[in-house]
């Protein structure tokens, strides 16, 4: 039997954006998913040839008018299909960096609001185990073996790296 170490892959990507002087964090109530509507970070794809970083800052512009830079890696999520050999991968940042004029977005109402705010029953599907990973320093990672299932947390182990 031959095993292939080849599968499609799709990347993602997602920022949580602090506002250092109000204390509160970007929210959009995306409204064209698939999964639970609530609320969650501005994100979306990486486009073919196009680096994670600049994709990040791309997808930022195009759902708040924002322009963010000093973006800082938090972690990532990822999401499998067995048959066909399929994987999403979203890169998680965040930054307190950023210029312009707040814009509604077609995807989804975009506000402020206090990160305390933020829970189960307000935001969208899984997001709070993607908070977390945004949050604490100690979680890096969260997967799921199935296509848009429910993330499971993959804590950092600090004597190796990760558990």
């Amino acid at each position: 039997m031959t095993y292939s170490r080849s599968e499609s892959i799709e990347m993602v990507n997602m920022c949580m954006i602090y506002n250092e002087e109000t204390k509160e964090v970007l929210v959009e109530d995306k409204t064209d998913v698939a999964w639970k509507f609530g609320h969650t970070f501005p994100g979306g794809h990486v486009e073919k040839g196009e680096s994670l970083y600049d994709a990040m800052v791309r997808e930022v512009f195009e759902e708040t008018g924002l322009i963010v830079s000093h973006l800082q890696s938090c972690g990532t999520v990822e999401w499998f299909n067995e048959e066909p050999a399929y994987r999403r991968i979203g890169f998680l940042y965040r930054t307190s960096d950023f210029t312009g004029t707040l814009k509604q977005s077609d995807e989804g109402k975009n506000l402020w609001m206090p990160l305390k705010d933020l829970n189960e029953d307000n935001t969208a599907e899984s997001f709070m185990k993607f908070l977390k990973i945004f949050t604490d320093p100690h979680t890096v990672d969260a997967a799921s073996a199935v296509m848009n299932g429910s993330l499971t947390i993959i804590p950092k182990d600090d004597s190796n790296g990760h558990s």
